[in-house]
């Protein structure tokens, strides 16, 4: 379980509540080319359209919350069919992973790729598994 020495962070009504950060750059059909994460590591999910999986670097008591957000390219034009929103799939912390999984904008949302050249901002709320009550 995650016992690191934190910094001291924003206020909180929930104690040991510990934040991630770190960022993706994709090259073509949503691979990888660089990334920037401190306390996980991203990899693209071999055989699933648009899926990534987070691998923590500690095991932690619960997911709070996950934000995921795209900068695409200055001026390319972003379609429905490609990856816009996204969805958590097989949260397991305690065993130090999940999936992120884009979706399109069309209705149904189905599972999309991202654009090519992207990069992906993920921050993640954990439940610290050191604190005591």
């Amino acid at each position: 379980m995650a016992n690191r020495s934190f910094k001291p962070g924003a206020m909180a009504i929930e104690k040991g509540l510990v934040c991630l950060y770190g960022s993706v750059t994709t090259t073509t059909s949503g691979t990888i080319g660089s990334s920037d994460c401190r306390g996980f590591s991203i990899a693209k999910t071999g055989s699933e359209t648009g899926r990534y999986t987070v691998t923590l670097e500690d095991a932690y008591n619960g997911l709070r919350s996950v934000q995921a957000v795209l900068e695409g390219a200055a001026d390319a034009a972003y379609t429905n069919a490609k990856g816009l929103g996204f969805i958590l799939r097989n949260v397991d912390v305690e065993n130090k992973t999940f999936d992120i999984q884009f979706v399109n904008g069309a209705q149904p949302q189905a599972d999309a790729e991202i654009e090519d050249a992207s990069v992906i901002y993920v921050e993640i709320t954990l439940k610290n598994s050191t604190v005591t009550y």
